[in-house]
This record gives C-alpha cells, sequence and structure tokens, in this order.
C-alpha cells in the first residue's frame, strides 16, 4: 500500500517537472521565432533600401489562390482602452476644452462649441462605463475582430504602443474605413502576435512620434524593443 503511494507520488512528481519543461521548451521556442523575425524584418529594410524598391499601390481585387480561413492564434482582452479621470493628461485636455469651448461660446461658433462638448460627453461616457471582453484571431487569411475579418491584402503594416500598463496593437489598412485597428493585447500574447504578424506585413518604422500620437496611442515601442 506505502509503496503505491509513493508510486503515485513521483509520478505527479514527473507529470510536474514535465510540464514545466515544456512550458520552458515552448517559451524558447516563441522567443527564438521572435529574434529570428526581428533579424528577417531588419534584412529586408536593408534590400529595399540597397535596391531603391518603391511600394506600388496594389490591386483591391484579390487574386491569389483560395485559402482555407485557419485559426493561427486567439486572444481575449477589452475592446478599448479606458479612460482614467484621475489622469492628469485627460484632466488638462478636459480643462483645454471647456477653455476653448467657452471663447467659442463669446465668437458665437455655436456648432463647434457643440462638437467638442459631444467628445467630451462620449469621452464621459468612455471613462465611465466599463469596457467589455472580446476575442481577436490571426488566421490563415487575415486578423478578426469583431465578427469581421481583415484579409491580409487589405491589410498595410502594424507596430506596438504602451499607455501605462496596456499594450496596443495598431494595424494600419488600405481601407477608406477603418484607417488602423486598434487592438489592446496582454503582454503575454505580444511576441506570438508579432512573430505571426511579421510573416504577412512589415512593423512600421515611425522616426517622429508626436505629442498628439502619445496622447492618442501611448509610447511607441521600437522594432528593436518589441
Amino acid at each position: 500500500m506505502k509503496n503505491n503511494e509513493e508510486k503515485k507520488d513521483f509520478e505527479k512528481l514527473l507529470e510536474i517537472i514535465s510540464g514545466e519543461k515544456s512550458l520552458r521548451e515552448r517559451e524558447k521556442k516563441i522567443m527564438d521565432a521572435k529574434k529570428k523575425a526581428v533579424e528577417e524584418e531588419k534584412d529586408n529594410r536593408r534590400r529595399e533600401i540597397v535596391r531603391k524598391e518603391v511600394k506600388l499601390e496594389e490591386d483591391p481585387v484579390q487574386t491569389d489562390k483560395v485559402v482555407q480561413n485557419i485559426k493561427l492564434f486567439e486572444w481575449s482582452a477589452f475592446d478599448r482602452y479606458q479612460f482614467k479621470f484621475d489622469n492628469k493628461g485627460f484632466l488638462i485636455v478636459v480643462v483645454l476644452s471647456l477653455l476653448f469651448s467657452l471663447l467659442l461660446a463669446i465668437l458665437g461658433n455655436y456648432l463647434l462649441m457643440a462638437a467638442i462638448l459631444s467628445m467630451l460627453f462620449l469621452l464621459y461616457v468612455a471613462g465611465t462605463t466599463k469596457p467589455l471582453k472580446v476575442k481577436h484571431r490571426i488566421t490563415a487569411r487575415g486578423i478578426e475582430t469583431g465578427d469581421k475579418l481583415y484579409e491580409w491584402y487589405m491589410l498595410d503594416s502594424f507596430f506596438f504602443t504602451k499607455r501605462e500598463e496596456t499594450i496596443l496593437l495598431i494595424v494600419r489598412t488600405k481601407l477608406n474605413f477603418p484607417k488602423a485597428l486598434i487592438l489592446l493585447v496582454n503582454s503575454k500574447d505580444k511576441d506570438p502576435i508579432f512573430v505571426l504578424l511579421q510573416e504577412k506585413i512589415l512593423y512600421e518604422d515611425i522616426k517622429k512620434w508626436g505629442w498628439l500620437d502619445k496622447m492618442s496611442y501611448g509610447e511607441y515601442i521600437p522594432l528593436e524593443e518589441v
């Protein structure tokens, strides 16, 4: 009886050790793939510079062979960033907007004043209403979000930003609307998302990141720091 219990304990210990080993191996594979992806991205840019390649506007009509919509990766996150009213930057925007609205009222420009107040109201609603959890998917055909599939030929480039502790994935599109997909990402999911996306679209190299961009999206994460 005692030997059986010791055997079971030993088997459980082996399962724990093998599980931890498998997890470490999986994390190492992702990190190796990420490192390789960054190097390939840099090499592609070097070749484009040397060849002086010009990217022509692509035909929006898909001409490639049919690809099954197989799910490659899925993650859950909030559908939007929640503004915090104790945020100093947000309070500055509110105060400046109210002062500007007062000036517009004095000048008699009530239409623009109403538009600014409406925007403030939307920000208030966004700040006081809790965001919802949604699922995003990277598939063999593109990015699926909000029950809509954006195929690879619709997408142009991508990059990550960080606002406080939240990571945002911004994907530029070739569409009139939306111009960009803004998806929230968990820090643990950033690396596998980068590895999959860089095979299809370029990581955008942004040299100038202004205060308006920073206020809208947070801090830009360059390729070397992904």
